[in-house]
């Protein structure tokens, strides 16, 4: 038999899931690291568009003012920080 594997903090199966409901599990006050074209850069997310064909598109500001991207696809996306809640 199997050793039954040991946990470093305990974990309620029942608590309800905070789990975000959007494509990666990114969501608004967010702060993402974006590589568009090339170019990587942070910014925070300020909303989150589903286009018509189902995809998300985020609604950003970047940190840095040297960048004019406001949009980016969620596959641009390469690091998620979330916001503490």
């Amino acid at each position: 038999m199997a050793d039954a594997q040991t946990t470093l903090i305990e974990v309620d199966a029942t608590a309800p899931s905070t789990r975000r409901t959007t494509s990666k599990g990114i969501g608004p006050g967010d702060i993402v690291e974006i590589d568009k074209r090339g170019r990587r850069f942070h910014a925070l997310v300020t909303e989150l568009e589903q286009l018509e064909t189902g995809r998300f598109e985020l609604v950003l500001r970047p940190l840095d003012s040297r960048i004019s991207y406001r949009t980016a696809s969620v596959r641009e996306v390469i690091e998620v920080w979330r916001r503490a809640r």
